[in-house]
């Protein structure tokens, strides 16, 4: 597997020189000099569009551009994107959510209908199925484009960056309750989990330091004031019992995390939190099948001896 000298061509085992949609030029000055090797391409598709991955090894120089002290608390939700706080209480930013799904979900059924009274299989059908898809790939462009310009700025800006260890696969399995499948929709459609997933590769690429607390911190419902702690349910504003003082739900969380420290110095965790159920040992059990069993004694042959003799 090789580009071409053309920059239009990318050769690959068993296909041959395949065009490109984009130019490699970057690349492909990368390689010439020697600071960049392909070590691997995944093929895939989506939708309609045939994607090339590649994966290079890449020789760049680890410095550091962000030399900022600042420490931020980001509080990722579903109405804002993104919450951004220091620990004075100041609110640095609030990075709006563009809910490409919500806004595209009429059109999204509309093509489902459509689809349905087509015949599977007809090419109608497939018209219908390549808009369907089209317009997936829209919802995560429009995604995927704002969450990367948000990472990014935070990353470049920014010192010491806090994000809420959130458990978001729990929060998709919520069901029984009332409007449970809209807000599941929502939920999926704000990704909360990818912000802090780029951040963990875009702060070692800046020098921003990345701290993520404690999944179970009670960053929403504690008052940033007088630091009480009650239940608040899914409001976004509240009174806080103690001191009557009336938070914003994303605002108080931010201020919270912006402040959170580790308890035990450490950065908090930057891998995925560990899980209840992986702290169980494995039991030793007795291995099953007839190779594994222990034999019993034969005592044929030395009965035969026994006669024998």
């Amino acid at each position: 597997m090789r580009l071409e000298d053309d920059r239009r061509h990318l050769s690959l085992p068993h296909l041959g020189p395949v065009r490109t949609y984009e130019n490699t030029k970057k690349l492909q000055r990368l390689i010439v000099t020697g600071r960049a090797r392909i070590l691997a391409v995944t093929i895939r598709r989506r939708g309609t569009r045939i994607i090339a991955s590649l994966r290079v090894a890449l020789l760049r120089p680890q410095q550091a551009s962000n030399h900022s002290s600042a420490k931020v608390g980001v509080d990722v939700g579903v109405r804002v994107l993104a919450t951004v706080a220091d620990a004075e209480g100041t609110i640095v930013e609030r990075a709006p959510n563009p809910a490409p799904l919500k806004s595209e979900l009429p059109n999204l059924r509309r093509l489902n209908r459509q689809r349905s009274r087509r015949t599977k299989g007809s090419r109608r059908y497939r018209d219908s199925n390549a808009k369907i898809t089209r317009l997936h790939r829209r919802i995560t462009n429009i995604r995927v484009d704002h969450i990367h310009k948000l990472t990014s700025g935070l990353a470049k800006t920014q010192g010491r960056i806090v994000v809420e260890g959130l458990d978001a696969s729990a929060l998709m399995k919520q069901k029984g309750l009332v409007g449970a499948r809209a807000r599941r929709r929502g939920l999926a459609d704000a990704a909360l989990a990818e912000p802090r997933r780029q951040l963990r590769y875009k702060c070692k690429w800046y020098g921003a330091t990345l701290i993520e607390a404690d999944r179970f911190f009670a960053s929403s419902k504690t008052c940033h004031l007088c630091q009480h702690i009650q239940d608040i349910g899914w409001a976004k504003e509240w009174t806080c019992d103690g001191c009557n003082a009336v938070h914003d739900r994303d605002d108080n969380a931010a201020i919270n995390l912006a402040r959170w420290s580790p308890p035990s110095g450490d950065l908090g965790g930057v891998a995925a939190p560990v899980k209840r159920g992986a702290e169980h040992k494995t039991r030793p059990r007795r291995a099953v099948g007839v190779d594994t069993r222990k034999r019993r004694p034969d005592t044929s042959d030395q009965n035969n001896l026994e006669r024998g003799a």
